[in-house]
């Protein structure tokens, strides 16, 4: 095994893990903005359908 100087080896980890992160985050805001436009889409749903004359 190759010897690596141990701050490479570290900024190597830390850009590995930042990649990573980055990935998550990104499919997380992505699935966050889903959610809440369906939430937003069934509330204005609902409020349509209760102003409209439609009761449990």
């Amino acid at each position: 095994m190759p010897d690596i100087d141990n701050d490479a080896q570290k900024a190597l980890i830390k850009e590995a893990i930042s990649e990573w992160l980055d990935k998550q985050f990104a499919t997380l805001g992505k699935w966050t903005l889903g959610g809440i436009c369906s939430m937003g889409l069934a509330a204005l749903t609902f409020w349509f359908l209760s102003s409209n004359g439609w009761h449990k």
